[in-house]
């Protein structure tokens, strides 16, 4: 038996037989062309192919996952179609590159480009481009790799090097046990993919897993562990444990549909967070009552050029459909330097966190944030919409974006443009400075959302992405209890419900203490609904006095 840790990145447990699946990335030929018109002519011929083949694949996710989920496949397509990678493609082919290879090295420029940037999701994307890239080159060498024809007629776990998503979404579902591979990374599409459709998933298993090919093999997806040749009793433990977890899974499901109320009556709302449309579809499969927190940076990241009012709109709007009155908060641009926004005058900084971020990039560039709002208010009529100012953290800041949004409501009415007059302004407590003033800022607006890892990080001085902190960082800390309860107390002191987003709403072991504050509302990724939830349709007095107890014994770890 010989256990293999890597990163787990979708749950559950898979038990069978390991089937190593190998893909001809690395066999890109190399070579001079004679002909350079039959090379370009060979090459859009092959992109033509190429982009039907991905509306095929589009077409099978679709009745694999959501519509939502799949768009990914029509993303492939734009990215072959991108007219730098066309024209990067097109200048080598002319310098009597071969097609192959011209598709390979561009995609691997762009690839490193999002390489750089900071954000991890972005940083995923990267194996994205490759993905249409290996479709497309593997139909100029006219090879067919047998994605999704597993050899043998029972179930396996797929091993990989790595796995696109294309590969991912092209094995048949009874073929299927789990995946596990040598890279990766939980943001990518496969993984997302994986998460989906409930297959359990460990990436970055540092060990080549060819050589395990045909053995009996157990996938922990929440412990990322990978064991081959388990013995009896190891095979018999984990059985039992899959059992259990998938006894726990339904017993989640039967949350859908269900309040998130207290055996004592107190109602919190469960929304989601969500930074893509793709995220939609999560939402609601979570059972999301809105969008807590839509984090619109996204639609800014990783561009040559600021996003139009028109193509704001389109995404707000399809945002705002999705969920109607149940209600979406749009959070405003809340991006910084590191985040692949070069067409916006950021300082290169040693310390992003504490530097020109949020609200302030809005301040020092009105146009951006006026071009925003125009977008937001026109979506505004077609559900219901809040917006939420990040990095808050004087009253002079909300002043200001006041006066902006009068602005433009005034030049709306001017020009009959429909807008919704009902439109909540909120402000993300983020701030040791905001929560301190919070009985100001709640006379001022309609709701606050405390944001507890920035809120964390900025108590504690301690950077929350800095490992060597790692013993250090206590997002239980009293501190910051203390300025979450205090922020909570003013809210309704001035009758304004307040939110809790960030790790500690995801988290079970505050979930309790969260409802003992009298939290009106709880913002988590979507896969954590269900799961708070059923803590939630739980909690009797019982929990809540014994909450209370700890904190009137000055007991404030959570």
């Amino acid at each position: 038996m010989k256990e293999l840790t890597g990163k787990g990145v979708s749950n559950g447990i898979a038990i069978g037989k390991l089937w190593f699946f190998k893909n001809s990335l690395l066999d890109i030929p190399d070579y001079e062309v004679d002909d350079v018109e039959a090379e370009l002519k060979r090459y859009h011929d092959g992109m033509a192919l190429a982009k039907k083949q991905l509306g095929e694949i589009y077409d099978n996710a679709c009745r694999r996952v959501t519509k939502d989920e799949s768009v990914i496949f029509k993303t492939h397509i734009m990215i072959l179609e991108d007219s730098k990678f066309v024209q990067s493609v097109e200048t080598m082919i002319k310098k009597r590159v071969n097609a192959e290879s011209a598709v390979f090295e561009a995609a691997k420029k762009l690839a490193n480009m999002f390489k750089q940037l900071d954000d991890e999701y972005f940083r995923a994307r990267c194996n994205d481009i490759i993905d249409a890239s290996h479709i497309l080159m593997m139909i100029l060498q006219k090879k067919n790799e047998g994605v999704g024809n597993v050899s043998d007629d029972e179930p396996v776990i797929v091993a990989a090097t790595d796995l696109f998503p294309s590969d991912t979404i092209s094995f048949r579902e009874d073929q299927l046990l789990g995946f596990v591979t040598n890279d990766g990374s939980q943001n990518s599409h496969t993984s997302i993919l994986a998460r989906t459709m409930g297959i359990p998933s460990v990436i970055q298993i540092h060990e080549p897993l060819a050589g395990y090919s045909g053995m009996t093999a157990i996938i922990d997806g929440h412990l990322g562990k990978l064991i081959v040749d388990p013995d009896i009793n190891t095979l018999a433990l984990y059985q039992a444990k899959r059992e259990r977890f998938m006894n726990q899974q339904q017993r989640l499901k039967n949350q859908i549909g269900l309040p998130s109320i207290t055996k004592t009556k107190q109602y919190v709302r469960l929304s989601a967070e969500i930074g893509r449309l793709e995220d939609i579809a999560k939402a609601k499969a979570n059972d999301a009552e809105g969008i807590g927190l839509y984090r619109s940076e996204m639609l800014f990241m990783s561009r040559e050029s600021c996003p139009g009012e028109d193509e704001q709109y389109e995404t707000y709007s399809t945002l705002l459909r999705a969920f109607g009155q149940q209600g979406v908060c749009v959070c405003t641009l809340n991006g910084g330097s590191g985040k692949g926004m070069d067409y916006i005058d950021l300082p290169h900084e040693k310390n992003p966190a504490l530097g020109f971020k949020g609200i302030r990039i809005s301040l020092e560039n009105p146009d951006v944030l006026r071009t925003q709002f125009r977008a937001l208010f026109r979506a505004s009529v077609h559900g219901k919409l809040s917006i939420l100012l990040p990095m808050i953290s004087s009253m002079e800041e909300i002043d200001y974006v006041k006066r902006e949004i009068e602005s433009v409501k005034q030049d709306f009415a001017l020009k009959k443009i429909d807008f919704s007059d009902d439109v909540k302004l909120g402000v993300l407590v983020e701030t040791p400075a905001a929560a301190i003033i919070s009985d100001e800022i709640c006379k001022q607006v309609d709701f606050v959302t405390v944001g507890t890892d920035n809120l964390t990080q900025y108590t504690l001085a301690m950077d929350k992405d800095n490992q060597k902190l790692a013993d250090f960082y206590r997002p239980y800390h009293p501190a910051v209890r203390r300025l979450i309860k205090l922020t909570i107390d003013n809210a309704h002191k001035n009758n304004k419900k307040v939110a809790i987003s960030g790790q500690l709403a995801c988290d079970t072991a505050a979930t309790v203490h969260l409802l003992t504050y009298r939290a009106d509302e709880l913002i988590m990724i979507p896969s954590n609904l269900l799961k708070i939830k059923a803590i939630v349709r739980e909690t009797n007095q019982t929990d809540i006095n014994n909450i209370l107890n700890l904190y009137k014994n000055n007991r404030y770890l959570w």
